[in-house]
């Protein structure tokens, strides 16, 4: 596509660096009053700021300008730390302590996207909370909030930010007699545009002091050698900077903030970077920031990071493309519009708190429903709706008083009212942007979506898929992103944050980083494979260990002919004939499939397609242990269903290949799936050679365990619980790994059943190794944020001792806990051309554990992967608890940093459904795996059981138990 890069899509908006009229409302007279004053990098700490410019890159090039060794200030502070950590008493109860930094592979230099950050000599910040009398509702106090920093007097002259919420952040303490702020929504009347019954003020908003925090006593503790746990007020400090640095976007009326801690920045104006990726949703560019404390200094990471949000259609349009991806079902596009803000199109404009004219806002409850207006034991008069979703002629609602009032449908209301005829008047559902009890409808004709909703619904395949082409961009690209547009959405590139006496470098740091050799890997016949970036081919190779199938045939799922057309379905057989020789040749032991195969048409509903694979899987169980099934398309339901029939109704294994990819299937194909039925019945793929296995292969006496929790999204039904999965080596080899997925209280992220779980990987292990249970347990527990460290030490590590407790009768194993992370925004940019592949990222191998890391943590990045395509995510592992690798008796190295990191690396390349090294650890990806393998049993379950789902202790003997001959297999790969 000529002039455009690699990845990149066509955007919508002006030039990125086209600001698009006044940032506004005093920004540039605020921000001169600091200008001049003197700061702490002034005083000495820039000469850790990095280089020169730092490279622009490009999507073909490398970042080449100068580039700056990393502080040395830094290098020499972290190894003081260590020493001095070594020498000191233990903390009771602590986090694993650091016992020193890695020192394996090739030295190199990196960029990290970290700028840091100085102050005002003397600065304190002051938190108030916001009380507003009469109490207000969301949007109103959102209104508030922004007429209050427009108006206010008291913020005139000073530098001022918020959460957007309910916190004011000042740079300057405020008088205590400070007066209230009274203000009304609407002309000055109090009553907006005069068609709102609901309260439009006037408010009286007061400011409590909260509390204050000093960067320079933060600073003094971050420096401070012997600080072995988080500093005073950490998260409370680190959350009042990152509002601070919010302070110059919140202020720009086209940017949107979203995400937990608002850290989200797009361009939602002319400036918008975006892409329309069907289904009623659209793919933005925009910004990650999150102030970060690391070894010795206050940093700012910064992150291009990419969104789905509702596109800003009319609601009309909107449900013309969600119809089509997502089908018809009320109960889903309910899920999907609840809480959508809408545009109210039939209204008169009136002005918003940033003091510009603007359609009102309402929210969607529900679309139209039977239950509405009948909340309470006896309604009067409560409005006619026939089924889930009428149209706003068959929806009447009262109009007038009790008794001389009269039913009227939304579509005369509106005729009569506002003369406006509505032509979706019967095809389309009405919204409610009432309540249950007092509904308010309006149709999907008059609704807008307003303008960075997230999209809440986990995306279908075409979205995914169009998601990834425009998120898909190399690292020079991001870092060229970061470096214009980050640095100028920030305000860092205008210094506005001087305002608010902050001075944040508009250059990336430099961090010392290793390359780490790849592991040697062993294959059937004693032959070795050798990595080369992060990958390997199966060419004339068999597997360490063929899997055995007694009996196995092939059953085809077809979708009916419609509009005319034929069906152009071709017999498999020699497709078949094809795969059963490629299972031979990587060693499986197998008969020829048998035949007839059987194959089906689907019905026009899903009862009909359940029925008809439910009837399928009945005439397999008992006669084929394993079953090749050829799917019609990506279809979600009819996947869940095979699943669900397979893995827990019946016990009858099944692989599923898209017929469309499977007829015209190249060597390359088949072997891919060879892999995944190789351990999906039981079979080794790939074995570590020994001396990369560390003591795990050579004690034999270690096993592995990934552990993850997956929550319910946005749109799954609000039945649906939390799910907990955990995977587990069953010996030295790690080529196997089942497990065990239980559902639990929903968006609890503790795992409740984790003992239980435990004592089957430890009862497995101890059927599978002659009687020996292991001597050492090594998790990896993902998905854990950092201030949930302590959950996993309190509540996680006690039930896995209290499982050893059970089956041990002599000396309890050694367990080390090690979390992993993958959501995170830190990446790596290389300086140098030998130290990056072809897509421009770092090596693969790559370890980073000091500069950005926290002293206080056992922490490190590693980047076991190299990307086919895009930029590369290196994980984050933190050691939670140790009692292997600083354990002389079991790490004979005696290098524990040393000794973990290449493990972590080597295990890495075991995940066996591919020839490429992972992301992160493998036991890890595959817990997550099994949990999103679990999401779709009960998805099955759901609509099976007619959209009923029990507790998550009955889920247990129904949707999430896996068949007896199918609970010790990785069904789930």
């Amino acid at each position: 596509m000529s002039g455009l890069s690699y990845g990149d899509l066509p955007i919508r908006g002006g030039r990125s660096g086209d600001r698009g009229g006044s940032r506004g409302r005093g920004d540039r007279s605020s921000s001169s009053r600091s200008s001049d004053r003197g700061y702490s990098g002034d005083r000495g700490r820039g000469s850790d700021r990095g280089g020169g410019r730092g490279g622009r890159g490009g999507s073909a090039g490398m970042l080449t300008d100068p580039v700056e060794a990393p502080s040395s200030r830094v290098h020499i502070f972290e190894d003081r730390y260590v020493a001095e950590s070594l020498k000191a008493r233990p903390l009771a109860n602590p986090l694993a302590q650091r016992p020193g930094y890695g020192t394996q592979g090739r030295s190199i230099v990196l960029r990290a996207n970290f700028f840091p950050i100085d102050f005002k000599p003397g600065i304190r910040f002051y938190s108030y909370r916001l009380k507003i009398e009469p109490p207000a509702k969301k949007g109103q106090q959102n209104f508030i909030l922004e007429n209050m920093l427009r108006n206010y007097p008291l913020f005139k002259k000073i530098g001022v930010a918020t959460d957007g919420a309910t916190e004011i952040v000042t740079a300057q303490s405020l008088p205590e007699d400070r007066p209230p702020y009274i203000c009304s929504m609407g002309n000055g009347n109090g009553h907006g545009s005069g068609s709102s019954a609901n309260y439009t003020g006037p408010w009286q908003t007061t400011l409590n002091f909260d509390s204050s925090y000093s960067p320079a006593e933060m600073l003094a503790a971050i420096e401070d050698v012997n600080q072995r746990e988080l500093i005073q007020n950490e998260a409370a400090s680190l959350r009042v900077l990152n509002i601070l640095m919010s302070a110059y976007p919140f202020k720009d009326p086209g940017v949107c903030i979203i995400g937990k801690g608002r850290n989200k920045f797009f361009w939602m104006d002319r400036r918008k970077q975006s892409v329309v990726i069907k289904g009623g949703a659209e793919a933005a560019r925009g910004f990650y920031s999150s102030v970060r404390v690391c070894a010795g200094r206050i940093m700012l990471n910064l992150n291009v990071n990419h969104g789905a949000f509702y596109a800003p259609f009319s609601l009309a349009k909107l449900l013309q493309e969600f119809t089509p991806i997502e089908g018809k079902n009320g109960d889903v596009l309910n899920r999907w519009l609840r809480g959508l803000r809408i545009y109210v199109t039939h209204l008169k404009p009136r002005e918003n708190g940033a003091g510009v004219m603007e359609r009102p806002i309402k929210s969607i409850l529900a679309i139209s429903n039977p239950k509405d207006g009948r909340g309470s034991s006896n309604p009067v008069h409560p409005p006619i709706v026939p089924r889930l979703g009428s149209s706003a002629s068959s929806v009447k609602f009262w109009m007038g008083d009790d008794k001389k009032g009269y039913y009227i449908s939304v579509t005369e209301y509106f005729k009569k009212a506002y003369n406006i005829d509505l032509v979706h008047h019967d095809d389309m559902p009405v919204v409610n942007v009432g309540t249950r009890e007092r509904p308010v409808y309006l149709p999907m004709e008059v609704c807008e979506v307003v303008p960075g909703q997230p999209y809440k619904p986990d995306p279908a395949t075409i979205l995914r898929q169009n998601m990834i082409k425009f998120s898909c961009r190399q690292p020079p690209q991001n870092y060229a992103s970061i470096m214009s547009e980050g640095l100028d959405i920030m305000g860092i590139s205008g210094d506005h944050t001087k305002a608010l006496g902050i001075k944040s470098s508009s250059q990336m740091i430099t961090v010392p980083a290793r390359i780490l050799n790849p592991p040697n890997l062993l294959y059937g016949a004693k032959k070795t494979a050798s990595p080369r970036n992060g990958s390997w081919n199966l060419v004339n190779t068999r597997f360490a260990q063929g899997a055995q199938i007694t009996k196995w045939t092939c059953f085809s799922i077809r979708k009916k002919a419609t509009n005319g057309t034929k069906d152009s379905f071709t017999d498999p057989d020699t497709q078949m004939d094809a795969f059963y020789r490629k299972l031979r040749d990587h060693g499986l032991s197998l008969p020829p499939p048998s035949k007839p195969y059987l194959s089906v048409i689907l019905g026009s509903t899903d009862d009909e397609n359940r029925n008809i694979i439910r009837g399928s899987f009945k005439k397999f169980a008992g006669v084929f242990p394993f079953v090749v099934i050829l799917l019609p398309g990506t279809e979600g339901k009819i996947f869940d269903f095979v699943k669900y029939a397979g893995d827990i109704k019946t016990g009858v294994l099944t692989h599923c290949m898209q017929y469309s990819k499977f007829m015209p299937a190249n060597e390359q194909y088949l072997s891919n799936n060879a892999m995944k039925v190789n351990l999906k019945m039981g079979g080794c793929n790939q074995l570590l050679q020994p001396s990369n296995a560390r003591f795990i292969g050579a004690a034999k006496n270690t096993m592995v365990v990934g552990l993850d929790v997956t929550h319910p999204s946005g749109t799954d039904p609000e039945v649906f619980p939390s799910i907990a999965g955990i995977v587990a080596s069953i010996d030295y080899r790690m080529g196997q790994w089942p497990g065990e997925v239980r559902a639990q209280t929903r968006r609890q992220e503790n795992i409740e059943f984790l003992k239980e779980m435990m004592l089957t990987r430890l009862r497995l292990w101890k059927d599978t190794n002659n009687g020996n249970l292991p001597q050492n347990i090594l998790v990896y527990r993902d998905g854990v944020s950092d201030g949930q460290f302590p959950m996993v030490l309190e509540e996680e590590l006690p039930k896995i001792q209290e499982a050893a407790k059970v089956v041990y009768r002599g000396a309890m194993p050694n367990i080390t806990i090690v979390v992993c992370g993958k959501r995170h925004n830190v990446r790596f940019y290389p300086t140098n051309s030998k130290d990056q592949d072809r897509t421009f990222n770092p090596l693969n191998g790559c370890v980073v554990d000091r500069a950005v890391t926290r002293p206080i943590y056992w922490d490190f990045y590693l980047q076991a992967q190299a990307p086919l395509q895009g930029s590369a995510r290196p994980a984050h592992y933190i050691v939670i608890h140790d009692e292997i690798f600083t354990n002389s008796k079991v790490n004979v190295d005696r290098k524990p940093a040393d000794v973990l990191q290449e493990l972590t690396h080597s295990i890495c390349y075991m995940m066996g459904r591919a020839t490429r090294s992972i992301s992160y650890s493998t036991p890890a990806f595959l817990a997550d795996r099994f949990c999103d393998r679990a999401r779709k049993y009960l998805l099955a379950f759901y609509y099976e059981n007619k959209e009923s789902i029990p507790n998550p202790g009955g889920l247990q003997g129904t949707a999430l138990s896996l068949a007896s001959v199918c609970q010790d297999r990785m069904v789930y790969i």
